[in-house]
């Protein structure tokens, strides 16, 4: 009976396994504009994955475990290319340090289709911990997590932003911004 109920659940494992597509995985993040809040979507064009070998269960914890991601932040998205040139031009030019955005994924904690990561980021020569959410929605990985700007040392770069728009964010632009992973499972 031992042998049956172990061979069952690791049917129940294998079935449950996926392997992360690094080829399709994005990340897009929402910026806040207006008093009322107003989400502004986008995404990198130009970003590097390396994520983990899976183990033999191939399991999410074993992939993102360390996984990496290094973002060209000039490469910005939001299919508005006025609004792109305007956000390289007033928020990412002024960064002190214009390096790519690094993330390193850390302390995974992996439960039935969700779980937690602990997200390093180092932008503008600043690092900071980002605690994120994910889960699995129709075969796909989706993380979130929520940063401030303030903590890498970017006030300037959002005043900055804040100016150059002014009229379309009613003075007011956002300092948290979510962030986001979205990676297909194979």
């Amino acid at each position: 009976m031992k042998k049956i109920i172990m061979g069952i659940a690791l049917i129940g494992s294998i079935a449950c396994a996926a392997t992360i597509d690094a080829q399709k995985a994005e990340v897009q993040w929402t910026a806040f504009k207006t008093p009322a809040k107003i989400g502004v979507k986008g995404k990198f064009d130009d970003v590097q994955f390396k994520f983990g070998t899976p183990n033999k269960t191939q399991s999410l914890e074993s992939q993102l475990n360390n996984a990496t991601a290094t973002i060209d932040i000039m490469k910005v998205n939001t299919n508005d290319a006025g609004r792109d040139e305007t956000l390289r031009k007033n928020f990412f030019d002024n960064f002190n340090k214009k390096e790519p955005i690094k993330v390193t994924f850390k302390d995974v904690i992996e439960g039935k289709d969700k779980g937690t990561i602990l997200a390093n980021v180092r932008m503008n020569g600043k690092s900071q911990k980002v605690p994120m959410q994910y889960e699995i929605v129709s075969k796909k990985l989706v993380a979130k997590g929520v940063l401030d700007l303030s903590e890498f040392g970017l006030e300037n770069a959002r005043t900055s932003l804040q100016k150059a728009v002014a009229d379309l964010h009613e003075n007011l632009t956002w300092s948290q911004v979510e962030i986001a992973l979205e990676a297909p499972l194979k």
